[in-house]
């Protein structure tokens, strides 16, 4: 059985979600723990202003569960990575939705809910097809 450090785990995850937007300020990233379920905030810029009150933001909240979060956690470095890739792809598809709803709005927030899917990896390390 791998031993793995959960908290370092999901910051790994936090750092990846926070490289997912240009932003004219550091993004920020945050956790909560509800119970079974684990809630990452990624708030960034989308314009800044000279007074910071002004400034355009963006916001997401993604949802999983421990158990999907210990399952990542028990990868490998590689299979770690793609699952990150997918939850970007995921919140960047989400933005994206949001912004050909409401082009003119510049803030926006949304959520995503993360399904098992998003963490399935086969025995041999490959990954399912189309999954992301």
């Amino acid at each position: 059985m791998k031993t793995y450090d959960f908290e370092q785990r999901l910051e790994e995850i936090q750092i990846a979600l926070s490289r997912l937007f240009a932003s004219p300020k550091s993004p920020a990233v945050s956790r909560l723990y509800e119970g079974n379920a684990v809630i990452l905030h990624l708030s960034w810029v989308v314009e800044s202003h000279r007074d910071t009150t002004l400034d355009s933001r963006c916001a997401a909240t993604i949802h999983a569960t421990r158990a999907q979060i210990e399952r990542y956690a028990g990868l490998d470095t590689a299979q770690r990575r793609t699952i990150q890739q997918r939850i970007g792809r995921r919140v960047r598809s989400g933005y994206d939705a949001g912004r050909r709803a409401s082009p003119r709005n510049e803030a926006c927030a949304f959520d995503i809910t993360l399904d098992d899917a998003t963490f399935a990896a086969r025995a041999d390390g490959d990954y399912f097809p189309g999954i992301g």
